[in-house]
């Protein structure tokens, strides 16, 4: 064994064997809801939930409105959309929870913050990767800076688009081998594959990039009113956001109790790149400790 994948091999037990001391203090119903960034899809939340629900969390994991089919269904939301999607989860969740810690990635990572500022039962967030500006020297989107002009011909959203390409916001070299592969396989067919698999995933329009810009003014002006305990994680090695994110993020919100994870030997997507399983250990870290902190509260 290489030393490349032993030292990969390493880092999933340590905190694989992390993970089983952790628990939730008895009696506490705890809801978690993950949220999947722009163009996304649910299953990239799945190691995270996957911890979440180890540890005796319910957990809910939505496809936000107008992802999960193509990019038709897309270009026909916006933030209020996703925004809307994400609160209709976190109200479901509610319903048999006593406490919620909202977690998400990239775009999925923002969403969090607006629904924190306006419920209390929000006792905590997770925000990871989270993009206020694709400012790293390798994001492969060049006419940000044109994007207001979408709100003045909206056809031009529809118009003119980036694509993502490898490796994806991933370390994670088989990974991106295979996401390559399916890419080139799905375009040879020019339509899904049996597993669902779509290449459009990779295509983001202006639209959507400027709804993202949008949803980032809303976060910018809610985020002092969040007041529950917040967990950051950002990668150093991000190939789409630099750590400028998570700090300004940091410094917008309100909450004094908060706190940012640098991490090195992932990439943008967190969740499902070579240090899942460490991410998914800090995640469930922080759901324990808030819910400790929120039960010994409640109780005095």
């Amino acid at each position: 064994m290489s030393m490349k994948l032993s030292s990969r091999a390493d880092n999933k037990k340590e905190f694989i064997d992390k993970l089983k001391t952790l628990s939730l203090p008895s009696g506490t119903k705890v809801g978690v809801l993950l949220l999947h960034g722009l163009t996304g899809m649910p299953n990239e939340m799945r190691p995270v939930a996957k911890a979440m629900e180890k540890i005796g969390c319910q957990v809910e994991v939505p496809m936000l409105p107008g992802h999960g089919a193509g990019q038709k269904e897309l270009l026909a939301t916006g933030w209020r959309e996703w925004f809307s999607g994400a609160s209709k989860a976190l109200n479901n969740l509610s319903q048999t929870c006593d406490q919620i810690v909202i977690g998400g990635l990239s775009m999925g990572a923002l969403l969090p913050v607006l629904l924190a500022a306006e419920n209390p039962k929000v006792t905590g967030i997770i925000s990871m990767s989270p993009t206020i500006k694709y400012d790293s020297k390798d994001s492969s989107n060049p006419f940000k800076v044109l994007l207001p002009l979408v709100d003045l011909a909206p056809f031009l959203g529809r118009i003119f688009y980036w694509t993502e390409s490898a490796p994806y916001g991933l370390r994670d070299e088989r990974l991106v081998r295979k996401i390559t592969k399916e890419i080139e396989e799905a375009k040879k067919g020019n339509k899904k594959d049996d597993s669902g698999f779509n290449p459009d995933s990779f295509r983001t329009y202006a639209h959507s990039l400027r709804q993202l810009q949008k949803l980032v003014g809303q976060v910018q002006k809610q985020a002092p009113k969040v007041n529950c305990s917040a967990l950051i994680i950002q990668s150093k090695e991000d190939s789409l956001t630099t750590t400028w994110n998570a700090e300004t993020l940091y410094k917008w919100l309100g909450t004094n109790d908060k706190q940012i994870i640098f991490m090195e030997g992932c990439d943008h997507v967190l969740t499902a790149d070579l240090k899942k399983e460490e991410v998914a250990y800090h995640c469930a870290a922080f759901v324990c400790r808030v819910a400790a902190a929120n039960a010994a509260q409640a109780a005095n």
